[in-house]
């Protein structure tokens, strides 16, 4: 059996696309999964080193791109299907899994041309034209959360939760021992609390601005493992400098994180980030509380996720514009209440769903044919978030 995973542009289309292709290969290895996505994407340089095949066709953005731009676009969709259609041919996949994305769109027209089945899963609470177009050739929708339900006009869609990749699973899973080995890589103390900050697979200007100017601060009242994304690393470095030496042992910034990332949300005793769909299943799955500062130029995506955590009690949010301003108030006042830091972490814990990647890979192998006779979405299993 031949499975087309498809996610590209981002890291908020690939690792969720990631943690189901990892889950599909866990059922059976033999099985073929294959991934596609745009030769000159993020993608191109993260898949192939982790053992999956890569298919490269060209895609392009349209919408908010400028007339040039934007014609342009139109013409590398209009190869990338005719690469997909060729492809189709040749390889007969059984079923299509994506997350969305300009990437996505060539290859899933030309599966529906086909008559390959598609699975399209929106990772945010409010999809976007990609996930909009790709849902009406779908013959499954999925959803992180029951609110974004309502995006798709009264149509059946599965409820799944976020999938999370395999390698954090585990950092949660054996949340204890993934702890102490963080402390232990960055040099920290069991002692002392530790605040996460991370933009996203790129870092975040903003975010990093706003830890530089409240640095001295921040390493007073915690332990500070900042991940700057690629932009900023000589500068975080710089800032570090600057820190009166007993500081500098409190403050590591690093520029990007993969495989430590679950030691990383593990040791961590509150985040600061952007609001990701990761966020909805990755914060969970470590009862990680959080302070959430929505990109504000994604529409409004970010801030519909931030939103809902707010609600839920797990976090809070600052706008972007105010960020700079009011990082330090609000760590200080976060961590300065343990009581209501560990209701926080109780509340995130309670909307973990760690089942979320197996459950899409079953329902992948239904619509391919190659689960016969069986609920293709079993019922989700207890959650067992655990905060510390």
């Amino acid at each position: 059996m031949r499975i087309w995973i498809v996610g590209g542009g981002t890291g908020g289309h690939i690792y969720p696309a990631l943690a189901v292709a990892e889950a599909l290969r866990a059922v059976d290895p033999a099985l073929e999964v294959i991934w596609v996505g745009t030769p000159d994407g993020m993608e191109a340089r993260l898949i192939p080193p982790l053992g999956f095949p890569f298919l490269p066709v060209e895609a392009g953005g349209v919408v908010g791109m400028g007339l040039r731009r934007g014609v342009w676009g139109v013409m590398r969709l209009a190869r990338g299907v005719r690469q997909a259609r060729r492809a189709i041919r040749r390889m007969r996949p059984q079923a299509l899994f994506t997350t969305g994305g300009y990437a996505a769109i060539p290859p899933a027209l030309a599966a529906a041309l086909h008559r390959v089945p598609i699975l399209v899963y929106l990772p945010d609470l409010e999809p976007g034209w990609a996930v909009r177009l790709l849902a009406r050739l779908a013959a499954q929708v999925a959803v992180t959360v029951p609110e974004a339900q309502a995006a798709f006009g009264g149509r059946p869609v599965l409820v799944t939760g976020y999938p999370v990749r395999r390698g954090l699973l585990a950092g949660a899973r054996r949340r204890a021992e993934a702890r102490r080995q963080g402390l232990a890589r960055w040099g920290f103390r069991e002692e002392e609390p530790v605040l996460l900050v991370f933009g996203g697979s790129r870092g975040a200007r903003r975010l990093n601005q706003a830890v530089a100017r409240h640095l001295e601060d921040l390493t007073a009242w915690a332990q500070v493992l900042h991940l700057t994304g690629p932009l900023d690393g000589e500068a975080a470095q710089a800032w570090r400098a600057r820190l009166p030496p007993e500081r500098q042992a409190r403050y590591r910034p690093v520029a990007y994180l993969h495989d430590e990332m679950g030691e990383a949300m593990a040791m961590a005793d509150l985040a600061v980030c952007r609001a990701g769909a990761s966020t909805l299943g990755e914060l969970p799955v470590f009862g990680l509380p959080a302070v959430l500062v929505p990109y504000p130029y994604v529409r409004r995506h970010q801030e519909r996720n931030a939103d809902y955590l707010v609600r839920q009690g797990a976090a809070v949010m600052i706008p972007d514009a105010e960020v700079e301003e009011r990082l330090g108030e609000a760590v200080q006042g976060l961590l300065g209440d343990p009581g209501r830091l560990a209701e926080m972490r109780r509340r995130m814990a309670a909307l973990a769903r760690p089942e979320a990647a197996d459950r899409l890979a079953a329902t992948v192998l239904a619509l391919a044919g190659g689960s016969p006779g069986r609920d293709p979405v079993p019922q989700p299993a207890s959650t067992g978030g655990r905060g510390r």
